[in-house]
């Protein structure tokens, strides 16, 4: 047959050269590499195309022309024979990107894969292996800390065996990372951070450290531009955003207040800001920063109050000084509004000539009208106001947002505008009756309900909601069955009884209502992680010692509130018997809002509801256990415990309205004043402690109660811990002459003051001590109390004098000055140009404060003292220890 041949007749293709013989030509053509025919009619033969067998055989040539078998592709990369079975085999190949062509049928038993030529000469130009690269590298290191360092520096090797010359590397990482480099001194040099902020910054971006030649630790130059990069955008980005407290308390100087607020800084902090790599410069030693935006506003916002300030003191002209203020504070009516600005103008500047009230009820009355005027203002800015609809004016001023003095104002203008138009035209402009506005009589208002609860239901309820074994069982069961957040509203599900219990426990200390109550705050993460409360079960299992709860109420006690209602500054307060439930109440709050609710929410208390009020629902399913028919009212028990206080202090001052409305300024009206619950004797002790934060500390006060109840063995403990903490923090210094003179005048004075209260009556002393446990007998400055009903030392410091009685709060106002103290006798505590005499007065400020904050310590335990002063107790005892003494010059001298 014409273009076939048998097998034996193929001789001249040397055969056996490409593999094939006669098992392996059937094999081809039964797998149709080879084309071939049969023919025979009793004997087969088999005729083979020879184009078929020239196309095989121009096959296999350029196969071996263009790839390697894997045994000669492992020769060639790695030196040696590999066993081709050998485990990460496939990975080494697919890593290492060499490009594989697998037959169905082998050329010969070893030529079934093949590695293509090109792609092995391309692995080798980009790779070479770890013994190699040491010896081209040159490096003073082992060949294993050579390998390690690659780990570390996350650089990766490719395993072809467990052999340093069958382990690759990239050429391109390893020359980076070894050719490349700079040395740490170096680095940390360039950045100017602390080696061990530089450790940190390693540690933060997965920076690894390594020898090169020498004993110098390098890192990359790429590492290294990273970190300087991220630097300098981080600084550049810190310099547009944020200010320092140093940078704050230039703008305070600038506006002529002394020092800024701390309290009013802290809803600007920003925590964690400055990363170990960003502490240089200004950013050193700072570890809070302030929102410069917020910042900007508030200085701003002081500069207006300033400002206008200055005008209250300076204006007597009530039309004149509303006109100045208003344009301190821009408040402008637009150009459409030509009419309404007339008319307003009219009906405020008559309304301040109508005036007969002192000067502050005068300048309270500017604030309001001025208030007014901006929600005019802002509500009316294309057309007149007497061209809104009704409807357009409830959504835009009479509404739940504008406080109702404001709205009254702008009801009274209305009423007289309106009034006088249909009066003059006939015409009909507004229908007043639609407007969400209740304008009440004197007689309305004074008929206003003034229901409380008695004596009996408060102490009544007050035992059932510090039972808090059950409500804690209670709220935890309550939780329980939340898997997500769409259950918190599952009025079935979920009953919100922890957010009930937690909102009855502070209208029952404090008297606040609701609006103040559910807003308040979350407790911090850093504090509550300390619980390790992961789960219901750990919640369950959590048992509070009185220390823990003292210390989750003293964090909210340390901050300020704001009364929802008169924005005037409120106190939290808990008495000792609600320490634990409040403490339980908190934490179940907190852990539901966690697990649940987290990024949607500030605030503890949740009903799930749009107003966020108590349903039924709820306030039956927390009540269940308590009496019948029982109404949990907020107003009534606002009421209760504003005119329980009233009463109490009404006995205390024998009735006085002047000292009694001045004790309940910001927390209600005068009204409250006019009712009376008589609180019985035998009741007056506990429920003082229970309404009234006695928070006070300090020699006077510690010494009129061991006067009273006799002083026990505690009080002489702490009093001997307290001298032990001074003696240590002192040491030496007491044997020099100055210093041990002003410490026995501390003591001496001290000793005196015992001998005075010591000659006073008990009846005499109980009767100040009441004063001071209800707040009545105030110093000069706020968070003080005084000894003495009217002030013996007016131009003394409360506190440098020896009768001042300082309350918790002044702790933030202690710490403060105590660090302020401190930095600025660092500051000048080695300069021969300052005299002694200012290092010591420095230094004798200090020791006194330090006596203060120790005694505070005792009452208060050490977590609250050291978040006041936003450092570590024990560390800032060290700073204190390793300052030199300024006596110590005198003995060189």
């Amino acid at each position: 047959m014409e273009g076939y041949a048998l097998f034996s007749e193929l001789e001249e293709y040397n055969l056996k050269r490409y593999g094939l013989n006669e098992t392996k030509m059937k094999t081809l053509i039964d797998g149709g590499e080879i084309e071939a025919k049969v023919i025979g009619n009793r004997y087969n033969r088999t005729y083979i195309s020879i184009k078929s067998v020239e196309n095989y055989i121009q096959k296999v040539i350029t196969i071996r022309n263009n790839y390697f078998t894997l045994e000669e592709a492992f020769i060639k990369i790695s030196g040696k024979p590999i066993r081709i079975d050998s485990s990460g085999l496939h990975n080494f190949i697919e890593q290492a990107g060499l490009e594989l062509l697998e037959l169905d049928i082998p050329i010969t038993r070893k030529e079934r894969t093949f590695v293509k030529r090109s792609s092995c000469d391309r692995f080798l130009e980009e790779y070479f292996s770890l013994i190699e690269a040491y010896k081209e590298l040159g490096l003073d290191i082992e060949l294993k800390a050579f390998r390690d360092n690659l780990l570390k520096q996350k650089i990766k090797i490719l395993e072809l065996q467990n052999l340093y010359e069958c382990k690759f590397v990239k050429k391109e990482d390893v020359y980076r990372k070894y050719r490349d480099i700079i040395t740490i001194q170096e680095c940390r040099e360039i950045l100017s951070i602390t080696n061990e902020n530089l450790r940190e910054a390693f540690k933060a971006y997965g920076i690894e450290p390594f020898f090169s030649n020498g004993t110098n630790l390098n890192i990359s130059k790429d590492d290294f531009h990273l970190l300087k990069d991220l630097q300098e955008k981080s600084l550049n980005e810190l310099m547009k955003t944020t200010y320092t407290l140093s940078e704050v308390e230039v703008f305070h100087n600038e506006i002529g207040t002394s020092k800024p607020d701390d309290d009013a800084l802290k809803r600007y902090e920003i925590q964690g800001a400055i990363t170990p790599l960003l502490r240089v410069e200004k950013y050193k030693y700072k570890k809070v920063l302030y929102d410069k935006k917020g910042i900007d506003e508030f200085i701003e916002r002081m500069r207006i109050e300033r400002k206008i300030s200055d005008l209250y003191n300076t204006i007597m002209d009530y039309p004149l000084l509303l006109q100045q203020v208003l344009e301190v504070e821009n408040v402008q009516f637009c150009e459409n509004l030509k009419i309404t600005k007339e008319l307003w103008f009219q009906y405020a500047n008559q309304t301040l000539r109508k005036m007969t009230g002192n000067r502050d009820s005068c300048l309270n009355k500017i604030t309001s009208l001025k208030n007014a005027t901006k929600v005019i203002t802002n509500f009316a800015k294309t057309k007149e106001l007497l061209t809104f609809s009704e409807k357009e004016m409830n959504l835009g001023i009479f509404n739940k947002k504008i406080p109702k003095k404001h709205q009254g104002h702008i009801y009274a203008f209305l009423y007289e505008v309106v009034s006088s138009i249909e009066h003059n035209t006939g015409k009909k402009v507004l229908n007043l009756s639609k407007l969400n506005f209740e304008r009440q009589s004197i007689k309305q208002v004074k008929s206003k309900s003034k229901e409380t609860y008695d004596l009996e239901e408060y102490m009544s309820l007050y035992n059932y909601v510090k039972d808090y074994k059950l409500h804690k069982e209670s709220a935890i069961n309550g939780i329980k069955g939340i898997q997500g957040q769409k259950d918190l509203k599952n009025g079935k599900l979920y009953k919100k009884y922890d957010s009930m219990w937690l909102y009855v426990l502070l209208h029952i200390n404090n008297g606040w209502r609701k609006g103040t109550v559910v807003d308040f705050p979350r407790y911090p993460s850093h504090h509550f992680n300390k619980f390790n409360l992961t789960s219901i079960e750990s919640l369950e299992c959590l048992l509070l010692t009185m220390e823990d709860a003292e210390q989750i109420v003293r964090f909210y006690q340390a901050q300020w509130f704001e009364h929802n209602k008169t924005h005037e500054k409120a106190t939290f307060y808990c008495s000792s018997e609600l320490k634990l439930p409040m403490a339980y109440a908190i934490l179940i709050c907190e852990y539901r809002v966690r697990n649940f609710h987290i990024h949607d929410e500030s605030n503890l208390i949740n009903f799930y509801n749009k107003k966020n009020e108590v349903f039924a629902g709820t306030h039956d399913h927390f009540f269940k256990n308590y009496k019948d028919e029982f109404q949990f009212e907020s107003r009534k028990m606002n009421r209760t415990v504003l005119t329980i206080t009233s009463s109490i202090i009404a006995s205390a001052l024998n009735g006085d309205p002047i000292l009694i409305a001045k004790h309940l300024r910001g927390h209600t009206q005068t009204e409250t004043t006019n009712i009376y619950i008589q609180v019985p004797q035998e009741h007056l002790d506990s429920i003082t402690e229970q309404l009234f934060d006695t928070g006070y500390f300090g020699y006077v006060y510690q010494k009129v109660n061991a006067l009273l109840l006799g002083e026990s063995s505690t009080n002489k403990i702490d009093t001997t811990r307290h001298s032990i903490e001074l003696k240590e923090l002192l040491g030496d210094v007491v044997k020099l002459e100055d210093m041990a003179s002003y410490l026995n005048v501390l003591s001496k004075r001290q000793e005196e003051l015992g001998t005075y209260l010591e000659e006073l009556s008990k009846e005499e002393l109980k009767s100040r001590l009441n004063l001071i446990n209800l707040g009545l007998s105030p110093a000069k400055e706020e968070t003080y109390q005084c000894f003495f009903s009217t002030c013996i030392a007016q131009k003394t410091e409360c506190n440098k004098c020896p009768f001042s009685i300082p309350h918790f709060y002044s702790l933030s106002t202690i710490c403060r000055r105590m660090r302020r103290i401190l930095s600025n006798y660092k500051e000048i505590a080695y300069r021969d140009d300052v005299p002694i005499g200012e290092k010591t007065k420095l230094y004798n400020l200090l020791l006194m404060d330090f006596s203060t904050i120790a005694e505070a310590k005792q009452k208060f335990g050490r977590e609250i003292i050291e978040m006041f002063m936003d450092l570590d107790f024990n560390g800032f005892i060290k700073g204190l220890e390793e300052l030199p003494d300024p006596q110590e010059e005198l003995l060189l001298i």
